[in-house]
């Protein structure tokens, strides 16, 4: 995506510009509300406002939402096909998931799934997918399964690949200790 300059969310935010809402979050540092671009409320001073990129910085940051413009609900209403995709991943928790199932489940190209899961998630539906089944191998494991038999019915093909991944995920090795 392309950086946008200051100037661009200054005019944005000014002429309460929708085609921005999603772009940036436009942050009020005296009464610590962020809002969408397209906000209606009356606009503060210069000086007070932070661009920030995601939602999530700016709540990292203690801001909240907007209620004018429900800057936390945007966007307001999520793709049909995305509660058919999260369910399928959810049932096949101990398999690979191929980005064909997903297609099928949703009945939407792969690429309009990529790009929903990027902007709303920050990351693929391939990870999002694999981070789910780590997570179901972590409870396997707090459960008392051997972390080999927890990896083969989480999906996980190799011993190593597993092991990696859980320590990027969870900080540890699965094998470390039982209470991730």
């Amino acid at each position: 995506m392309k950086q946008l300059s200051t100037q661009e969310m200054v005019r944005a935010t000014m002429s309460r510009d929708a085609g921005y809402d999603g772009a940036f979050f436009v942050c009020v540092r005296t009464t610590m509300i962020y809002c969408l671009p397209s906000c209606k409320a009356k606009k503060p001073m210069l000086k007070n406002i932070v661009f920030i990129p995601t939602r999530a910085q700016a709540l990292q940051m203690g801001f909240r939402g907007c209620k004018r413009c429900r800057a936390a609900d945007f966007p307001k209403i999520a793709p049909k096909w995305l509660d058919a995709v999260v369910e399928q991943m959810k049932s096949k928790t101990s398999q690979h998931l191929s980005e064909t199932a997903l297609t099928d489940a949703a009945g939407v190209d792969i690429s309009t799934i990529r790009r929903y899961f990027k902007s709303q998630f920050g990351t693929t539906p391939t990870a999002f997918h694999r981070k789910m089944r780590l997570q179901h191998a972590r409870q396997l494991i707090e459960r008392g399964v051997n972390y080999l038999e927890a990896a083969f019915e989480s999906g996980f093909e190799s011993s190593s690949g597993f092991r990696d991944a859980f320590k990027k995920e969870f900080g540890s090795t699965p094998g470390r200790n039982h209470d991730v």
